[in-house]
């Protein structure tokens, strides 16, 4: 029974295909055939603004751009295996002049007028990982060009944080180990100058402590290092020296523009050649230049074999207004007489007539880089006077008293007048007036003015 009806099935479907066949099958005419025109072979190509050349383009533009990534891998690469390297300028141009009364003149000589570089800087400093390194050299210097900072540090040293070991300045001072960049006047004053120690070859390590509130730093040097670093001969001549500040009151909403800094400083000194000798000129300086601005208090050639430097700092800033002041005394353990104690010191006041503020660097404990509000001279093409930069004014007043015992070398007061404007913060003018009061080994009295202007430009 199902044979047959199977076999019923199969013809209807072969009958319903063979229909579907027919009906798509073209009709055939009697219509001429057309002969097929010829086509070149360019005619074959893709015409070149196709999508497949496009997509040869793009793809070749992939693996440019995929080349120049390695590449520049590579060079990142190969940059890390060597020390970093960046540089740094530096140029004051100084003009000064003078005027002198009879008692000064007879003291002293005649000042002379003129112009000179007071520093012309070129540094070189990079990094090695932890390693840190600085080649500076002054051409204005005396030793044309002269050692400046001139080192190698380790950075991130368990316990003692940094460590450094060449040529560079002693931890002592607010005004002394700040940048002579970074400070108000022209000239650092008088305890700081010719007393606090200055670059001396040798090892010191330092830090902060307290989420940087504090820094402390101490070292070993030795007592003289001549312009290019050396100190060499048969007698003992070394110096251990050390710094402590912290910061009481800091407002960290204005980065700092409100602070309270305080120090302490101080040094244990042996002599060299079993001397010791403190020579100072006034505020004022005309470089290296000879003649220059002569010494108007001078101990002479002091016979000791040790003495001390004890000092202690504050700086109070307040927005746009600041204080700052320090005292040095100089125990000296002399031959002939004993111990004998030198002192001085010195305060000052200082204003921003358009609003800036005094900066600090909390890392190092000092003093740093003015930031003017609006630049009077810009980075942009005709940018001259968009802004009036910054202007501040300072009042100085420093004391060095180099009469106790034995030793007569003299009082020197000065009384400092400053104006500073900050064209950007790398471009400065600066104007100080210096009344220098003198009181020589004698007893006399004298006094002279000085006027000095500088053009000073920094990067």
């Amino acid at each position: 029974m199902l044979r047959p009806l199977f076999a019923l099935a199969l013809c209807a479907a072969c009958l319903i295909c063979a229909r579907l066949s027919a009906q798509e099958r073209p009709a055939v005419t009697n219509a001429p055939v057309q002969p097929v025109e010829a086509t070149s072979p360019a005619e074959l190509v893709p015409a070149a603004d196709g999508p497949k050349d496009k997509l040869t383009e793009l793809m070749q533009r992939v693996s440019n751009l995929e080349d120049e990534l390695k590449k520049s891998k590579q060079k990142a690469a190969d940059a890390a295996k060597k020390p970093t390297l960046n540089w740094s300028v530096q140029i004051q141009a100084d003009s000064i002049w003078s005027d002198q009364d009879a008692v000064n003149r007879a003291a002293v000589g005649s000042i002379p007028d003129g112009a000179a570089f007071r520093r012309a800087r070129f540094n070189m400093f990079g990094e090695y990982g932890q390693v840190e390194y600085r080649l500076g050299l002054d051409f204005a210097l005396p030793g044309r060009p002269s050692f400046i900072d001139v080192f190698v540090g380790l950075n991130d040293v368990p316990w003692l944080g940094h460590v450094r070991a060449g040529h560079f300045f002693e931890p002592f001072g607010l005004e002394q180990y700040s940048q002579n960049r970074f400070i108000t006047f022209m000239e650092r004053s008088l305890p700081t100058e010719p007393i606090s120690p200055g670059r001396n070859t040798g090892v010191m390590a330092f830090d902060t402590y307290a989420d940087q509130r504090g820094t402390w730093a101490v070292g070993a040097f030795h007592t003289d290092s001549d312009v290019f670093g050396d100190d060499t001969g048969n007698d003992f001549r070394a110096a251990a020296t050390g710094r402590v500040t912290y910061l009481p009151w800091y407002d960290e909403a204005t980065d700092g523009r409100d602070l309270l800094h305080l120090g302490l400083a101080y040094s244990a000194r042996a002599t060299k050649g079993g001397q010791v000798r403190f020579a100072v000129r006034p505020e004022l300086r005309s470089g290296s230049a000879a003649p220059n601005v002569p010494n108007f208090v001078d101990t002479g050639a002091v016979g000791a074999g040790f003495y001390q430097l004890i000092g202690a700092e504050a700086l109070l800033i307040r927005g746009p207004f600041s204080a700052q002041g320090e005292y040095v005394l100089v125990p000296i353990d002399t031959y002939a007489s004993g111990a004998v104690y030198l002192q001085s010191w010195y305060v000052y006041g200082s204003v921003f007539l358009t609003g800036e503020n005094r900066t600090y660097r909390r890392s190092t404990g000092m003093l740093d880089r003015i930031l003017p509000r609006r630049d009077f001279v810009g980075r942009e093409a005709r940018s001259l006077g968009r802004g009036p930069g910054a202007w501040e004014l300072a009042l100085r007043l420093s004391h060095l008293d180099l009469n106790n015992g034995s030793v007569r070398g003299g009082r020197l007061t000065d009384l400092t007048a400053g104006l500073n404007w900050y064209l950007n913060p790398y471009l400065r003018i600066t104007a100080n007036y210096i009344r220098a009061f003198q009181t020589t080994r004698t007893g006399r009295h004298g006094a002279a003015d000085l006027y000095g202007v500088r053009v000073g430009f920094d990067f």
